[in-house]
């Protein structure tokens, strides 16, 4: 293949991966807890080309021509943890994590989004996979709780939300219910359960599990805690975390990823009408 349009050829196909993470990005801006994830590309190999048939340096040895890289790709993707806003629902199940940023509203905090996000609430899962277990966990930074006629604390899918000991949280559906900031549920003046915050000490290995969760993969995460002071962390009742997502960011990255694709296409272009003089019309007899 020649060198020209297998390069260029890589450029496109890392350029449309990029893309097509960026994209997911920016689709899940509202989502809430969403965590943002970013890629890295890196260059193949350097390879040594030859000059086929030319023994001039050396007897029965090719020519070395140099190095020559052969093209890029996507090295890999991996999650930005960074917390997102906070903004208030005043929903009594709805619950946030804040790992340092006030308790404010989304529009108000875009600047200040520094503060970790090794810190996720617990679920159950029922495994897809007949071998899987059963019942699995993911974690997960949306807290769009709601309270099932059981008195089950689950997720917007259904899946309950888990204790310190990874049991299911139930409580009394009908009584006033008060969650503390180190995730004590509070019920006639008595803690009924507390809401699991686990952390990890290598989140970055974490495996995503469809939009905004995440599961313990064979990356190696480890779960080191399961409450919110000693993940250094307060449940926010009546709260929800937003999407780390910048907009801004997001959409200068498409349009830069957009040019990238172009320029590969050209390129290619370029090579394909060389390719065709050489080989259609240099060697044509007239």
């Amino acid at each position: 293949m020649v060198k020209g349009l297998y390069t260029a050829y890589t450029g496109m196909i890392n350029e449309q991966s990029r893309m097509d993470i960026e994209t997911n990005n920016l689709a899940n801006v509202n989502s809430t807890g969403f965590k943002e994830e970013r890629t890295v590309s890196r260059s193949f190999r350097d390879l040594l080309g030859l000059k086929i048939k030319d023994y001039s340096d050396a007897p029965w040895t090719a020519r070395r021509l140099g190095l020559m890289n052969p093209g890029v790709k996507l090295a890999g993707a991996y999650t930005n943890f960074e917390q997102g806003a906070l903004r208030h629902t005043e929903q009594k199940f709805d619950l946030a994590l804040n790992n340092g940023l006030p308790n404010v509203d989304a529009d108000q905090v875009n600047d200040n989004m520094t503060a970790g996000g090794n810190a996720f609430f617990a679920t159950s899962f029922a495994s897809d996979d007949p071998d899987g277990g059963g019942q699995l966990i993911k974690y997960t930074r949306d807290g769009n709780f709601t309270l099932t006629v059981d008195g089950y604390l689950v997720t917007s899918e259904g899946n309950n939300v888990l204790d310190v000991n990874n049991n299911p949280i139930q409580i009394d559906p009908l009584a006033d219910t008060t969650i503390l900031q180190d995730g004590r549920i509070i019920q006639n003046q008595n803690v009924v359960a507390t809401v699991q915050v686990a952390s990890f000490d290598s989140p970055q290995f974490l495996q995503r599990y469809q939009d905004n969760a995440f599961i313990i993969g064979d990356g190696g995460a480890q779960v080191v805690s399961t409450t919110a002071e000693a993940a250094n962390a307060t449940v926010n009742q009546g709260y929800l975390e937003s999407s780390n997502i910048s907009v801004v960011n997001e959409m200068t990255n498409i349009i830069t990823i957009q040019r990238n694709y172009d320029t590969n296409a050209k390129a290619m272009q370029a090579e394909d009408d060389t390719l065709d003089i050489a080989v259609n019309q240099l060697g044509r007899i007239t």
